[in-house]
Order: C-alpha cells, then structure tokens, then sequence
C-alpha cells in the first residue's frame, strides 16, 4: 500500500507551471515573435492560398509596397517561425527539469501535452486555416521527446549536422529553380500554367460566401500542406534542439551568465543575418517584380537555411538587451502578457483574418496593397497584446492554455484568478 500511494502523490502533484515560475523574459519573446508570424501571414490571408508564395509583379507597381516587400521577405520571413521553435524547445526543457524536479517522470505527461497539441493543429489546419504549424510542432516534438537525454554537446552537434545538410539540400535545389528561370519556355509552362490553375480554383473555393462550400477545397489544400511541412520539417527540428540546448544550459533562466553566448549573437549573427538576408531579401523583390517565380523559389530556398542566422541575431539583441535595460523588461510587460497567451494569440490570427478576407466572412481579399496589409498586421498585434492583458488581469491562462493544459493533466484547472482577501 505504501508504494501505491507513493505512486498516487507522484501522479496527483503533477500541476502545471506556477506563475511564479514563469521566464518573462521568454513570454516577451514571445509575444514579439507573434508579430513577425502575422506580418508573414498576412500575405497568404489576403491571398487566400497559402500555397500561393509569391506575389503578382501589378501588386508591386507602389514603391510602399515594394519597400514592404523588401521587408517581409528579408527581415521577417523565415526568421520568427524559428524563434517560436527555439521557444518551443526552450520550454520543453524547461517543463521536463520542473517535473523532474518534483519527482515526477515526464514522459506521459510530455507525451499527452504532444498528443493535445496534435489534435489542435489538425482541427485548426482542416477547419479555420491550411498555413498551421502547430500539427508539424508535435510531430516534430515527438522526436524531441525521444532524445530528450541527450548531452548540451550531443545536441549542439545535431543542430550543427541538420543546419549543414539543410544549407547543402536548399542551395542545391536553389541551383536548379535558377537554372529554371534561364529557361524561358519552361518557365512559362511549368510555373505559370502549372501552379495558375490551382491558385485560382483556391480563389474561388475561399471566396465562396458558404463556410462549407470552401470547407471541401480546404481539406485538399490541408493535405498539399502537409507534404510542404514535411520540407520545413529539418528547419523546425533544428530549432527545437537548439532550444533544448538552451534549456539544458539555462541560458535564459541566467542570462548574465551566458553574455559572452549573447554579444558572440548580437555582434556576429546578427549583422551576418542582416547583410545577407537583406541582399536576399532584394534578389526576391526583383524576382518578383519580373513575375519570375523559378527566380524567387531560388531565392527562398537560399534564405531558407540563412533565415535561422538572423533568427539567433534577433534572440541574443533582445537577450542581450533584457538583462542590461531595466526599463525594457517593464515597457514589454504587455507584450510579455501576449506571449503567455500565444497559443490563444496565434488561433485567433487565424479566426480573426479568415473573416477578414474570404468570403463567408467580410469578403476583403484583394483590398489593399502589401504596405497595408503591415498597417493591418501591426494593428492586429496591439489588439492582441490589449486584450490578453485584459484578460490576464481576470484569468490565470488564456482560453485555449487553459484546455491545453486541463487536457494534458486530466483535470478541470481553475481559470479565474483567486479573488485576493481585503
């Protein structure tokens, strides 16, 4: 009876984390990283496809929208994706020494918080909008699950080996859309008529004014998503290490500790990043103001792997800066409170701008230019960022934290904040 009950208190002090022991500093991050998502979403919202990756050269004629373009693709695109994997992975550590802390072993508790995760992302890519990551992030964390013992070492070396396979893979592939482009009756065939039937059939499926009239194509598009994944699913992996790694060394639990890690980042990745994925960044621009959409394929898969070096610029500025500024760690408190809620955050992205543009919504797609589209991006964030310190004023979680972690322990969780005595 004595192990039994043993066994009983190892399982009923499971409890998620406390908000005292929460990192600000990754919530901040966080709700900063929700930003740059959108403002790379914004694109396939208003364009209704997702898989449709570049824009037409006539919605470039505005130099505020070539401008915006240059942006997005060299200073937004493929750099905040990889921080909210490094998040991930971060966090994951993080959650697996507090359980183990408390005596308790991980893996079922990880494995169901996994499995929760999976079935979110498969209803919100088949229901509400194709573009999810979360369904490729539990996949993906299975995988981290299982090597989760591995050494600080171990895993900095895998990050390593993934980065290098990716660079070589992505620039290969890259060689041929390039050689691609120089063929012009190839392009014409192969890009344009190819890919223009299948953009418009999404046109008209999504700008239908019945919900379930665009719910068929959708779970077309979902499937042709997957296979997409399966190519991001390297990038998203590494990621995922590197955060574990972090994790595993503390790096943001002791930030003073890791300056050295944090100026290498700030004074070597980041300008690094900046310098080639702005050049890139341009490359794609004039790809796209051509209509040369083999060009601009060249052009994403060699920012693809390059993407992830301004990622770790952006983490170790804002690291960097988190611990020498006092007054930042206070101005970002909102977007922090943002962060804690980015689970609800990032579906809401998606409810809120499907019923923007398609049609059993407001119906706005094609309204507006790109420039706007940064206008409508960075209002939707402030939203955000508002209403989760609302809301976190009355509630513990945000909603879909909430089930997310009732469904991961088994039980009900108190939401509401307890009311303070007098």
């Amino acid at each position: 009876m004595q192990g039994c009950q043993g066994s009983m208190e190892r399982t009923t002090s499971a409890q998620p984390v406390d908000e005292r022991e929460r990192i600000r500093a990754l919530d901040a991050l966080r709700g900063g990283a929700l930003l740059g998502i959108l403002m790379v979403n914004m694109a396939a919202f208003k364009g209704l496809s997702t898989l449709e990756q570049f824009p037409r050269p006539e919605s470039l004629r505005a130099t505020t929208d070539q401008i915006a373009y240059f942006v997005i693709q060299a200073f937004f695109t493929g750099k905040f994706y990889p921080i909210f994997a490094l998040l991930f992975g971060l966090g994951f550590a993080l959650q697996i020494q507090r359980l183990e802390a408390r005596g308790i072993a991980p893996t079922t508790i990880m494995l169901r918080r996994l499995i929760v995760l999976l079935i979110i992302g498969a209803l919100h890519g088949l229901f509400i909008w194709t573009g999810d990551v979360l369904f490729g992030y539990a996949l993906c964390g299975l995988i981290l699950l299982a090597v989760r013992g591995l050494s600080p070492n171990a895993l900095l070396t895998a990050v390593l080996v993934l980065w290098g396979l990716q660079f070589v893979c992505c620039l290969s592939c890259a060689g041929v859309a390039i050689w691609a482009a120089q063929l012009g009756e190839f392009q014409q065939e192969s890009s344009s008529d190819l890919f223009a039937a299948y953009v418009e059939q999404a046109r008209q499926a999504y700008a239908q004014p019945n919900y379930w009239q665009a719910q068929r194509f959708r779970f077309t598009e979902w499937a042709l998503m997957q296979v997409n994944m399966l190519l991001l699913m390297p990038n998203i992996l590494m990621m995922f290490l590197l955060g574990l790694y972090f994790g595993k060394v503390g790096l943001f639990g002791q930030l003073e500790e890791h300056r050295r890690l944090l100026l290498w980042l700030t004074f070597g990745a980041l300008p690094l990043g900046l310098a080639i994925n702005a050049y890139g960044g341009y490359g794609m621009l004039e790809a796209a103001r051509t209509g040369d959409e083999w060009r601009s394929l060249g052009w994403m898969l060699v920012l693809l792997p390059l993407g992830a070096v301004l990622s770790l610029g952006y983490v170790g500025l804002f690291g960097l800066s988190w611990s020498a500024l006092a007054g930042l760690q206070r101005v970002l408190v909102p977007v922090a409170h943002a962060g804690q809620m980015a689970l609800t955050n990032y579906l809401m992205q998606s409810v809120v701008c499907t019923l923007l543009f398609y049609g059993y919504g407001l119906g706005l797609y094609g309204r507006g230019g790109i420039a706007q589209g940064m206008g409508l991006t960075v209002l939707i964030w402030l939203l955000q960022v508002g209403f989760s310190v609302l809301w976190l004023s009355r509630f513990q979680y945000g909603p879909m934290e909430w089930l997310w972690r009732s469904l991961t322990y088994g039980q009900r969780l108190p939401l509401r904040r307890p009311v303070r005595a007098a």
